[in-house]
């Protein structure tokens, strides 16, 4: 059996006024210094989430700002991958915790498919089953989205950082995912593709290839973050 993920309130992480990355490094010097297996689940203000990659665009800061007039802000987070829209009913699932290795590279696949594994333990709850998989055309792609019918539901990302003070070689992992619960897909697609527009991009992103847990229910899930919680007192990774 796993040690389960201590879940902190996300007000003690993600204060208001406080950038993602921050709040995310936070995060990961709690895990340093503690040496805890922590989680956090929490629904960000509607934005738009971007990796620090896409602050070397030209067009990032005039994006930015004409994003953030309209009441569409962007904030960077430690992560890679791409365009994440975030609005009520995107659930934010960050883990975090250490992992003894000398070369992660040879770990990141285990922890992807662990965290999948996790958030499609939750989704089975709702009676959706949903599989790891690359959704060509939805924001974010990546080979550990979950999915539905070819339809992708949630997201994921890492980030490794080497913690210094440990006696043995180890790293503090933040592994996090999105989940599209009672979330308008089609709504958060527009959302990605006005921040690809603002930054002159020609990438534009299919509201079809997205879908959410209301939009297969039918009805909204009101228990998601509990299940989820429980997923995280026995996890599989």
């Amino acid at each position: 059996m796993n040690t389960p993920f201590f879940a902190l309130p996300p007000s003690t992480i993600f204060e208001d006024g406080c950038s993602r990355r921050d709040s995310e490094t936070r995060l990961l010097d709690r895990v340093d210094q503690q040496g805890q297996r922590l989680a956090v689940i929490h629904q960000a203000s509607r934005g738009i989430s971007v990796p620090r990659s896409y602050q070397r665009h030209p067009r990032f800061e005039a994006a930015s700002r004409q994003l953030a007039a309209t009441g569409l802000p962007v904030d960077v987070r430690l992560s890679g991958g791409g365009v994440v829209p975030q609005a009520a009913g995107v659930i934010n699932l960050h883990l975090a915790y250490p992992v003894q290795a000398n070369y992660p590279l040879q770990q990141v696949e285990a922890h992807y498919l662990g965290l999948c594994e996790l958030i499609a333990q939750a989704l089975v709850a709702c009676g959706i089953h949903a599989t790891p998989q690359p959704v060509q055309g939805s924001f974010c792609d990546g080979r550990f989205n979950l999915a539905v019918a070819g339809k992708k539901i949630a997201g994921t990302a890492q980030y490794w950082r080497r913690n210094r003070t440990a006696a043995t070689p180890t790293f503090s992992l933040l592994s996090h995912a999105v989940i599209l619960v009672n979330a308008n897909s089609a709504e958060l697609t527009d959302m990605a593709n006005r921040f690809e527009a603002a930054l002159h991009s020609p990438v534009r992103y299919l509201p079809e290839k997205t879908t959410s847990v209301i939009e297969l229910l039918g009805s909204p899930a009101s228990d998601f973050e509990p299940t989820l919680l429980q997923a995280l007192r026995n996890p599989p990774l």
